[in-house]
């Protein structure tokens, strides 16, 4: 308000300047007009000493009859209409020019200031949300009156929003996270003692059919296992509880640390797994959770490729990236599994029936908490390829 108040104060006070300046040249044109008169007047009397009395008193009242007769006279001697008045109105618009450039050059300035106001505050409202969005909610802006006002108001009720929103998310997340280790630590001692009953009634029975039931409730307890740990690794992901210590690692070590955490799987199918390209490479990274997340892509690729297939890992990097590429000699995948796999407990078609399937959502979720991404495509030749790239800092 107030500022709208000093700009039409401003405007009324140009305008002011403005009729001022087109009274005063008025008034000074009249002024020269009158000099330029006097001037002539008494150079004609000079000229004519004799006849000055009768000169004077026809300049000072109109004779028509006798403006003719001078006309016709002045036209003999070159005389024109406007001929003395040419250089007094080549003064009047010196004069005039200079209050216009002036008063132009005056409005200019005053547009260009504001102008730049403008662009400023804008510029401090944009960098004031940029803040909001990397989570640095403070008011720094300051509060001041003019056209952008109600923006900055409205925008401080966002932030107060959102603030309340993502520390209530926060809270949420953390308590999810406090409640599946909760979860996490009951359920150990319950798989503890279903283990050593498991041990017990191995030595007991003895005919195949109980075998079999044995082994089918180890693989359930298995499964158990791994859900369990796979789903309180993932809350501790999202609440940003979960430590990963980012260093300088090999990257022929972090790939070969994945490969043998899989190699019971890829034996057991005498699967062979490839690695190129790795050589010299280093990759900033958590090692242990970095290897968790590529040893299950590999689990992965191992369920889908037939006995005595090859799996494929294959490295590149440059400046502002590293790649990992896994490809598997699979079946590839469908649209609805390109679009599904890396959701929490979604299952292919071909997926394994013991697969918990958060194997491949907790390799997205570790990779994405390490500057970068994980997608998955089919190849040409056919099969599945997985693509992780991890950024360089300040990408």
């Amino acid at each position: 308000m107030k500022h709208n108040q000093k700009k039409t104060a401003f405007l009324v006070l140009w305008l002011f300047i403005c009729m001022l300046v087109c009274l005063g040249t008025g008034l000074l044109a009249v002024r020269r007009s009158e000099a330029s008169f006097y001037k002539r007047a008494a150079v004609m009397a000079a000229c004519a000493p004799e006849k000055a009395g009768e000169m004077m008193r026809s300049l000072k009242r109109e004779q028509p009859e006798k403006v003719e007769k001078g006309e016709a006279l002045l036209k003999q001697y070159g005389y024109e209409a406007g001929l003395f008045t040419r250089a007094d109105s080549a003064g009047l618009l010196g004069i005039l020019l200079l209050f216009f450039l002036l008063l132009a050059g005056g409005g200019a300035l005053w547009y260009a200031m504001e102008n730049r106001r403008h662009r400023r505050r804008i510029q401090e409202l944009a960098d004031y949300m940029i803040r909001i969005n990397n989570g640095i909610y403070d008011t720094g802006i300051g509060n001041r009156e003019d056209e952008y006002s109600r923006l900055q108001d409205e925008i401080y009720k966002t932030m107060i929003t959102m603030r309340e929103s993502r520390e209530e998310a926060k809270r949420g997340r953390k308590n999810l996270a406090e409640s599946l280790t909760d979860i996490s630590h009951q359920l150990k001692t319950p798989l503890t003692s279903v283990s050593l009953l498991q041990e017990l009634l191995e030595e007991q029975v003895k005919d195949e059919d109980g075998r079999q039931l044995l082994v089918r409730m180890e693989q359930q307890t298995d499964h158990i296992r791994i859900l369990t740990s796979a789903l309180l690794t993932l809350s501790r992901l999202d609440a940003g509880v979960l430590p990963l210590e980012k260093k300088e690692e090999d990257l022929q070590e972090v790939l070969s640390a994945a490969v043998e955490s899989v190699r019971s799987f890829t034996e057991y199918k005498r699967q062979a797994v490839r690695i190129q390209g790795e050589e010299g490479k280093r990759l900033c990274c958590d090692l242990g959770w970095t290897g968790e997340a590529i040893g299950n892509i590999l689990k992965n690729c191992s369920e889908h490729t037939p006995e005595g297939g090859c799996i494929r890992i294959r490295a590149e990097q440059n400046a502002i990236y590293t790649r990992i590429l896994i490809e598997d000699e699979g079946p590839g995948l469908d649209p609805e599994e390109c679009r599904h796999i890396f959701d929490r407990f979604y299952k292919g078609k071909s997926q394994d029936r013991h697969s918990a399937g958060v194997g491949l959502a907790l390799a997205k979720s570790l990779t994405e908490n390490q500057n970068g991404e994980l997608r998955a495509e089919n190849r040409k030749e056919g099969g599945a390829r997985f693509v992780m790239t991890f950024y360089a800092k300040g990408n």
